[in-house]
Order: structure tokens, then sequence, then C-alpha cells
């Protein structure tokens, strides 16, 4: 297939443009190559090419920046895969658009399914669902795909931080009161994979791994592998923190965004891991023993 990915600075669409380019033609274009916040550089772009699907891995992800900026995440989140989805019906193309778990209400604990109410809370999770709104709403064949705390070889993430902090100081911490999914970026790009040559499906999608955890769970089971692993850490313990205590958050996090993996099972070739065994084979590929 002719694939153009977007985004690709970032961990997801790194990930995803080389996991593609085993079997397909890819274009890539990370932010300086294409702006969000132009939309005649994405017709010039897109309208230059020929493909037979685009995968929008781009987007403004800093919470705290869009509430400051709303004008620039609508555009970037919302107007832009609008527009894409517009040129990829255009084309007789297929549109799979990167959202997030940020839009569910996050009042409710446990797995949500797509299905679930939506209540997005910050300038950040409103951007992004009315991104879904738009793309579906030019052609419900497009697919919505929601991630949620990415991990993996190109970017540093949540993971990669606490182990660097838990190297330097013996007094680390992480929230233990917010819940979520985690997504290690090399299944997340073999199932957009299959999903491409596979499956028609349209609508929303979670794209994660499977189960939940809390910021806290999930920094200690990335230190409790990297001593495992043999690194000498100075905090082998993180300590938990309270959600309501970060004051340095501008933006307002949901609590329960955990997500449901069963229509990605149902959709994919492939098995939908544990959230735990991805982490410890990112952090043995990647990190390995001292």
């Amino acid at each position: 297939m002719r694939i153009v990915v977007t985004g690709t600075g970032g961990r997801l669409g790194a990930a995803v443009a080389r996991h593609l380019r085993q079997n397909h033609r890819v274009v890539a274009y990370d932010r300086r190559a294409m702006d969000l916040r132009a939309p005649a550089q994405i017709r010039d772009h897109l309208l230059g090419l020929e493909f037979d699907a685009v995968i929008n891995c781009a987007a403004l992800t800093s919470l705290d920046y869009a509430e400051q900026n709303p004008g620039e995440a609508r555009a970037v989140n919302a107007e832009a895969p609008e527009l894409m989805a517009q040129l990829c019906t255009e084309r007789g193309a297929r549109l799979i658009h990167l959202s997030t778990d940020y839009v569910y209400a996050g009042e409710t604990p446990g797995l949500h399914r797509e299905d679930a109410p939506a209540g997005p809370m910050s300038i950040y999770a409103q951007s992004k669902f009315e991104g879904e709104q738009r793309v579906l709403a030019v052609d419900s064949r497009h697919l919505v795909a929601r991630t949620a705390w990415v991990f993996g070889p190109d970017r540093p993430s949540f993971v990669d931080q606490i182990i660097a902090s838990s190297l330097k100081t013996p007094d680390c911490g992480a929230v233990g009161d917010k819940y979520g999914s985690c997504s290690y970026s090399l299944d997340s790009a073999a199932h957009l994979e299959w999903i491409l040559t596979n499956s028609a499906a349209g609508g929303v999608l979670n794209l994660c791994n499977a189960g939940a955890c809390s910021w806290l769970e999930l920094g200690q089971a990335a230190l409790d592998t990297a001593a495992a692993l043999g690194w000498k850490l100075r905090c082998p313990v993180l300590k938990p923190l309270a959600l309501a205590d970060m004051a340095q958050f501008v933006a307002p996090r949901p609590v329960h965004t955990s997500m449901d993996t069963s229509r990605l099972a149902a959709l994919s070739g492939l098995p939908v891991r544990p959230w735990r065994e991805a982490l410890t084979d990112y952090l043995t590929a990647y990190y390995g023993r001292v």
C-alpha cells in the first residue's frame, strides 16, 4: 500500500512509519515538514501524492499549552483532521486518525468501551473530541483510534523519565489515584498495519495494550523491571502522590480513562498483550541488562 504517516517526530508516528516501511511505500511527515496549523500546506502535500491511506499521528498534545492556546489546539486537533478526512474521501483513500483516552469523562472506574459517554474536560480533550466528530462526519468509513500513555523507543516517555529520575535521586514519586491504559508504540504500529490491510471497519477504536493501571503502578513496574535487569536504582520504590496535589497542572485531567480492548481484539489478527508484558519487552530490548 501507499501510506502517508504524519506526526513522525513523535513516539507513535515514528514507530508506525518504521513498521510500515517493512511492507509498504511510506511517505512520512514530521511537524516541520507538515504544519497542521497551515491548511494550504496540508493540501499541497496530500494533493501532490498518490496514496491509499493516511495515518494521522500528529497532534498538539500538551494539555497545559492547549489550555492557554485554544485556537491553536482547535486548528491542529480538529480542523486539520477534518481537512485530511475530506482529502482522503476525495481520493477514495482511508484515514486513520489518532485520538486520546482523555475524551472520556473519567468519572467511572473500569474499562471504557468505545461507546462510553464522552465528557472531555480540558481544551486539549475537547479539541480532540471535536476532531473525532469532524472526521467521522466526513466519512463514517474513516477510523478514529484512541490511544493513551504511549511508551516506546523513539522519544522519552513517562516510563523513561521515571527510570532516569530513579537513577539520580532517592526521592521519586508518581500519581497513584489516576487510572488509564498504556500503549507500547511497536504493538500499536503492528495493530494498525493489520487493520489497514485486513479490515474496512470505521468508527472509533480503542488502541492500547490490555489492562489498566495508575501512573504509580506503571512507574513502579518500570522500576521493578529495571532493577531485575541489573540497574542500580537510587529510588527503587516510588512514593504515591495525589492528582489533586499536582499544582503545576494547569489543565484538568480525568481520573478514570482505562480502555476496553475487545473491539481491537475482534478487528485485529494479533493478540492484545497485557501492558506489563509489553513494558517488560520494551525495557529488556531497549535498556537491557547492565
